[in-house]
């Protein structure tokens, strides 16, 4: 059977899924394909669930920090129910070290230019804050094979940054099934246990073949935001045509 849709997305995670409900509210015909059995099945499912903002490019921290008032206002950001519940934000923050990598530095220039709220803390805030903390400097890292890792080090970090927005997501599969419905509800498809085997092109994006998943049959992940006959997809006998 020949389909065709405005937008394919590969991939049904937690991204895939946000990306769908996104361009189905703009009005795309949207069609979201995975091969797994479950929207948040694959590396979605066995993630910390972590909602930060530390990240070293300026872009990430962006589109990070504009996804905490999402978190946080989730339920009205879905607009759709689940029968399954709905995943819970836990905004108790992040605390991000002042490793000796001083990886934090590009952290803090960004939160600093883009207005994201943080605390500076120094060490012996850092251990009255979080007090099961080991604030010691193990640096340079070495290996169980050296002698080094065995040493017990006699300096601390130099404290933390700590912001107050962020935290974490109690079930980042049910996530993405919220999103799903969500995104279903906009008017998206899914289509599930389907793996894209070709993208077709020229000019643009032509056709997305797909078959039923298997381990032999390759993944492709992208979003391809064309009006695009999705050619030899095959619908499980329980979806809606």
């Amino acid at each position: 059977m020949t389909q065709s849709a405005d937008a394919i997305v590969i991939g049904a995670g937690v991204i895939g899924a946000a990306v769908a409900l996104e361009l189905a509210r703009k009005g795309y015909q949207t069609v979201c394909i995975d091969k797994n059995p479950a929207a948040g099945y694959g590396s979605t499912s066995s993630s910390s669930a972590c909602v930060r903002a530390h990240y070293s490019s300026r872009d990430s921290v962006a589109v990070a920090y504009e996804g905490f008032a999402f978190w946080k206002d989730c339920e009205n950001y879905l607009g759709a129910p689940d029968e399954r519940g709905l995943a819970r934000y836990v905004n108790c923050g992040t605390v991000l070290l002042k490793s000796d990598d001083q990886q934090y530095r590009k952290s803090l220039e960004h939160y600093r230019a883009l207005g994201v709220p943080f605390e500076d803390w120094d060490t012996g805030t850092l251990l009255s804050r979080v007090p099961y903390y080991d604030a010691h400097r193990f640096w340079p890292p070495s290996r169980p094979a050296d002698d080094s890792f065995w040493e017990t080090p006699t300096t601390e970090l130099d404290g933390a940054v700590f912001t107050p927005d962020s935290g974490y997501v109690s079930d980042p599969a049910l996530a993405t099934h919220n999103l799903q419905r969500a995104a279903e509800a906009a008017g998206a498809r899914f289509l599930l246990r389907r793996t894209v085997v070709e993208v077709r092109s020229g000019s643009r994006v032509q056709g997305s073949p797909s078959t039923a998943a298997s381990a032999s049959t390759p993944r492709w992940w992208s979003t391809w935001p064309a009006r695009t006959p999705l050619w030899s997809t095959r619908w499980p006998a329980s979806s809606p045509a």
